[in-house]
């Protein structure tokens, strides 16, 4: 019984970081912005943010209209997303799987 106890609370995290990538997937994101308009719009707002790309869902990010609710700061550094569930897919990353993920979607 003890071991059965312990095996589903380690289940737990895996079970939040599931929930808030499906989260994210259901929210879906805007697509509707043309690449010539994303690609000016991201040299502009180059310098603020640590990322070019969404690390959760790997999309083009719109960097000079990014809202304060589709950010967080990591490491001292403004991580920018592309819609309303991946901050909260993030946020229920550990610091290594954070780190992968910006590896994958900076320039």
């Amino acid at each position: 019984m003890r071991h059965q106890r312990k095996t589903k609370l380690g289940l737990l995290p895996l079970a939040a970081v599931s929930l808030a990538l499906l989260a994210a997937l259901a929210v879906g994101c805007d697509k509707d912005q043309s690449s010539a308009d994303r690609a000016s719009d991201q040299t502009a707002a180059a310098g603020e943010f640590v990322n070019v790309r969404c690390p959760i869902m790997g999309s083009a990010l719109d960097l000079a209209n990014v809202p304060d609710n589709l950010t967080r700061e990591y490491k001292g550094e403004k991580v920018a997303f592309c819609c309303g569930g991946c901050p909260l897919a993030w946020d229920a990353l550990t610091d290594e799987q954070k780190d992968a993920k910006l590896a994958e979607v900076s320039d």
